[in-house]
């Protein structure tokens, strides 16, 4: 056990304290931190979730593996899918899709929904419902998916935030059978998906998704677009990456140098607005849409408006933190046009140290 008497004597405290230094932006003060509750409670995996995520995020994928697969064995269902999620998205990040798929999988391992989730068999003229389990970027990036299902003559209830609701409806480029709220659905009743099990029945590989060219969106056609839309910081209410996948605006200011107009796509930041002289969107999707139609071209971070305007066409330069997203773990090998081809990819901050202690 430690002797370092800076460290909570606490377990409890010491995992609470490593989880808002990662929340922060300090992953290594976190991995010191969340190390120590756990050797101060070693019957306790749930401790070994939240390291995993300090490892991983420092680039130290082997041990962060090791540490999900640890909590796997916790007596304790809420641990053991929050460990089979993360597994998952380890695993999709290093392409082993079989595994990976199937960890993710057991995220919502002994949901009564499971009973009846669509496995690919014939719907025979049912209604499929698509339930977006993740965010709201996720929902425009891999509403895709629907498309084949739609080609084949079947009929897909795509749930969603009520936010997004309008935009689906009048905006995508393929018509859905029913767009409605995520929150007000029966998941037991009919068949039904989470939207990132769709993903695996359809293409595992990701392959097709990874090559898709098709726009996602329709919008007015603008004759001569002259502004550069910024997006910086992503969602707040995700304590857990915002820090990782927001930047400085200066940070694309760098970027936009000789931009002809500059347009805000962020929504909130206050200071950073009446800093810039810039006007802020309404929190509204469609107008947001609208908005960044009009601009020549997209510098964002990774979040929900880099797959909104990416899916309407607009180039867009796209700034990933390190280790990035899975979806975005080839982007160096394979070069522009990943999942959009408008899109390019470059890193928001350098690659983290490698290491390969244990947990």
């Amino acid at each position: 056990m430690s002797t370092d008497s800076t460290l909570p004597t606490c377990p409890a405290i010491a995992n609470a304290a490593g989880l808002e230094h990662f929340a922060a932006g300090d992953p290594a003060a976190a991995e010191r931190l969340l190390r120590h509750a756990y050797r101060l409670l070693v019957d306790e995996p749930a401790i070994l979730v939240n390291l995993g995520l300090a490892l991983m995020q420092q680039g130290q994928v082997e041990p962060a593996e090791r540490c999900y697969r640890l909590a796997l064995r916790s007596r304790e269902l809420r641990v053991r899918r929050s460990a089979a999620k993360n597994l998952g998205f380890l695993l999709l990040w290093r392409g082993d899709f079989a595994e990976g798929w199937h960890w993710h999988g057991q995220r919502f391992a002994g949901e009564a929904f499971e009973a009846n989730q669509w496995r690919g068999e014939p719907l025979d003229g049912a209604v499929l419902t698509v339930w977006n389990d993740v965010g709201m970027g996720d929902a425009f990036q891999f509403v895709r998916y629907t498309l084949p299902l739609v080609q084949r003559g079947e009929r897909v209830r795509w749930a969603v935030e009520a936010s997004q609701i309008p935009l689906f409806r009048t905006r995508l480029a393929w018509p859905l059978h029913a767009v409605v709220d995520r929150s007000g659905i029966d998941r037991t009743a009919g068949p039904q998906i989470p939207l990132m099990g769709l993903i695996p029945l359809l293409d595992p590989s990701t392959g097709w998704g990874r090559r898709f060219a098709q726009p996602t969106w329709t919008t007015s056609a603008t004759p001569d677009p002259t502004g550069t839309g910024l997006c910086w910081a992503s969602n707040p209410n995700d304590r857990t990456m915002h820090v990782y996948k927001s930047a400085p605006v200066e940070r694309l200011l760098q970027l936009a140098t000789g931009a002809r107009q500059l347009v805000s796509l962020q929504t909130d930041e206050p200071e950073a607005h009446q800093r810039l002289g810039l006007q802020p969107p309404t929190r509204d999707w469609i107008s947001s849409l609208d908005r960044l139609a009009a601009c020549e071209r997209v510098i964002s971070v990774d979040t929900a408006v880099a797959h909104l305007a990416a899916g309407a066409g607009r180039p867009v330069e796209l700034l990933l933190g390190n280790p990035p997203d899975w979806r975005w773990r080839w982007f160096a090998h394979l070069g522009p046009g990943l999942w959009y081809p408008s899109l390019r990819c470059q890193p928001l901050r350098p690659a983290p140290r490698s290491a390969a202690a244990a947990p």
